[in-house]
């Protein structure tokens, strides 16, 4: 198994104090040590940014505490978790601790299994993902577990990674710009970086700098953290702008510079929604359709999806009124106190059906689809946040609105 285990293995961090960076966290796992009591959590992050290293470093140093499983949410799921929930204690048992790895894969179901145990204390879990809890964890789970994220490492700590790497191989030279380099070529990805070092090695090569770099990996070395928000920027405001020939070139430039695919492919998302619009709703589905395409045949033949939703995207009429429309509602927010119209509250029960919730409204279908009846707060019942705009399809939703609110509502 050793002559085959990756440099990233060898070299990863088996206590807290190894850890790099995550300070906050590494001070709240010690704690939990000395006191002898692991809180359920998961962590989450970019891929390759420590979440497993992290948990296994935790898991190292109370595994005399606990009697610890450990799964895939990928490859297993509601049997083998009530398996390991059912488990009889005996005399020599300790506390059951299950890490999840891929704790997004679970369904629904699968996720559910987990909470009594959770709430009860007989489990506790540790979950690590690529996904955002909030988004991909069930809320009745979410509310029995803290959740924590990877944050990005600083200077010095790449400086003890690479330290770390030279340790292990003694006679290897990394010159300052080729661990810079290396840094803007993984991103957060720090077994990116540990595989290109030991590829390197595997081939004898004991000097890592610039000319290395740009030969093996084709990585413009120009491209750095700067330029990649520059190019981003120039992408966007050309496929704002409609130029499909320049927002071709931004792309393709990033991509050929080792640039990770999902993000161009999630600012599209957001470009496709904040500066098309409702001018072209179809936008967002092109976009949404890129960046699961990209997700799932990666690079280099995701270029194919990128590149042809960029150009539909810069072929779109744009309008940013929805945009306007949120900024406006969220400024309404923070500057008017208001409540909910009573009529659109459900009744809970009889003593607020007494205060009048849920009086007095009137249902659409009952009058053909549409009745001419404000929704907004009280007082507020002229307040407009959307301003629809000539443009495109959502013409004909200004239109639409103009023969709904005639005399009510200002679309004109």
């Amino acid at each position: 198994m050793n002559g085959i285990e990756p440099l990233y293995e060898k070299i990863r961090p088996k206590n807290i104090d190894e850890i790099l960076g995550n300070e906050k966290l590494k001070e709240v796992l010690k704690t939990w040590i000395k006191n002898k009591k692991i809180r359920s959590f998961i962590i989450y992050g970019e891929p390759g940014t420590g979440k497993s290293t992290i948990v296994k470093a935790l898991l190292n140093e109370i595994k005399e505490l606990y009697d610890i499983y450990t799964i895939s949410g990928a490859l297993e799921g509601k049997k083998t978790i009530k398996s390991i929930i059912e488990k009889e204690n005996n005399l020599f048992s300790k506390p059951k601790l299950l890490f999840v790895d891929e704790i997004h894969r679970l369904n629904k179901a699968e996720q559910d299994t987990l909470l009594l145990s959770i709430e009860t204390g007989d489990l506790t879990l540790i979950g690590a993902t690529t996904e955002n809890p909030a988004i991909s964890i069930n809320p009745a789970l979410l509310s029995r577990v803290l959740i924590f994220k990877t944050q990005e490492l600083s200077e010095k700590d790449y400086e003890l990674l690479f330290e770390r790497i030279k340790d292990y191989y003694k006679d290897i030279n990394i010159t300052d710009e080729a661990k810079k380099a290396l840094v803007d070529y993984a991103g957060k990805d720090l077994r990116r970086i540990i595989n290109l070092i030991e590829t390197a090695k595997e081939a004898s090569i004991n000097e890592i700098d610039l000319q290395f770099l740009s030969d093996f990996t084709g990585f413009k070395l120009n491209y750095n953290k700067n330029a990649k928000y520059s190019f981003i920027s120039a992408y966007i405001k050309s496929v704002r702008g409609s130029d499909p020939d320049a927002a071709i070139l931004y792309l393709a430039y990033m991509l050929e510079s080792g640039e990770d695919p999902l993000y161009v492919a999630r600012r599209m998302v957001i470009l496709a929604a904040e500066d098309v619009g409702l001018a072209d709703p179809n936008a967002l589905n092109i976009a949404v359709s890129a960046m699961i395409a990209t997700e799932h045949i990666g690079y280099p033949e995701c270029y194919l999806p990128l590149s042809e939703a960029t150009l539909y995207l810069c072929a779109c009429p744009k309008s940013n009124s929805s945009y306007l429309a949120y900024s406006k509602a969220k400024d309404f927010i923070n500057k008017s106190n208001f409540e909910i119209p009573k009529k659109l509250i459900n009744p809970l029960n009889k003593k607020m059906q007494k205060q009048g919730f849920g009086e007095n409204y009137k249902y659409p279908h009952d009058y053909g689809g549409f009745v001419r009846e404000s929704y907004m707060p009280e007082t507020y019942e002229k307040t407009q946040f959307y301003h629809p705009k000539d443009i495109g399809y959502e013409k004909k939703i200004k239109e639409r609105f103009i023969q709904l609110w005639k005399n009510y509502k200002n679309y004109t």
